[in-house]
């Protein structure tokens, strides 16, 4: 979820893998104001739009789009929900099994930049971007010590300007958050142990209107979810309660920003397979207000 509109709340980016097709849904708060059209990805198979963000400093979020198969990318520039200007086709790091995980600011600039993760070499790499064009990739960087971790997102722990990264390995139930100077690695975190099995890290957002970002824990099989309070990358202020999600199965807690302007960020659930979402509205790491499930464009068959 990402503000596509410039009003400060965040809107929803659906996509269709299958199909290689996006929209985007401008949102107020909890309810849908506008399901904008249908967007066909770049020309070829296999290209999902994966994630968002501000990628040219106009206050609204640009669409990064993946092709697995291939190992490309190319950022769309948005206005709302249309398509301002398709960017270039990317090659990705060299290698496979390299998957984006996180579009942030790392050098201040005010516009996204990309992170990466390939969990099989455990290992990351930070791509500053101007636009949609590659400026710099940054080095490759190993992850913690040992097996099991994957880099979540990447959000700003410590109030600089800059995005770091958080590391989780749900095997052990362990996360790691990462300071982060531009590309390069300013210092690693110790090792906090999470909330205990079944439990991982969605993503790192603000819920606390405190200016760092705090994780969100999500237990897709017994449906449950937790928001902890960081300040920095050692001190986890208040563990927060687990909040049981939406009735039904297959729901999935996704990552969220702010939905209703009152600083603080909010969960976007989505139902895999029933192409159903929630914007559930949140104070902290309590639950504010559940909002209504709504379905999500039309598959067309």
């Amino acid at each position: 979820m990402n503000d596509f509109s410039r009003d400060e709340m965040v809107d929803v980016l659906w996509e269709h893998p299958e199909k290689s097709l996006a929209a985007i849904w401008l949102m107020e708060g909890t309810q849908v104001v506008a399901p904008g059209p249908v967007i066909p990805g770049p020309i070829g198979q296999g290209w999902e739009a994966v994630n968002a963000g501000d990628f040219n400093s106009d206050g609204m979020a640009d669409v990064l789009w993946r092709n697995i198969d291939q190992n490309l990318v190319a950022i769309w520039l948005m206005e709302g929900s249309q398509l301002l200007s398709p960017g270039p086709i990317i090659p990705g790091p060299v290698g496979r099994g390299w998957k984006v995980i996180g579009l942030s600011d790392l050098n201040r600039d005010g516009m996204a930049d990309v992170i990466w993760n390939n969990k099989d070499q455990n290992v990351m790499t930070a791509w500053l971007m101007d636009g949609p064009q590659l400026v710099a990739p940054g080095p490759v960087i190993p992850g913690p010590i040992g097996h099991g971790w994957v880099a979540r997102s990447a959000r700003d722990f410590n109030r600089d300007g800059m995005a770091d990264v958080i590391w989780d390995n749900e095997e052990q139930s362990l996360m790691a958050i990462w300071l982060m100077e531009g590309a390069q690695l300013l210092a690693p975190g110790p090792i906090i142990p999470g909330i205990g099995p079944g439990f991982h890290v969605v993503t790192a957002q603000d819920y606390d209107g405190d200016g760092m970002a705090d994780v969100l824990w999500n237990d897709t099989e017994r449906n449950l979810m937790a928001v902890w309070l960081m300040e920095g990358a050692s001190l986890v202020i208040a563990a927060g309660p687990v909040i049981p999600g939406p009735l039904g199965r297959g729901w999935e807690a996704r990552p969220a920003a702010d939905s209703n302007f009152d600083g603080m960020a909010d969960v976007l659930w989505y139902a895999t397979g029933t192409n159903q979402a929630a914007v559930w509205l949140m104070d902290g790491t309590q639950l504010l207000a559940p909002g209504p499930v709504f379905l999500g464009p039309y598959d067309g068959g």
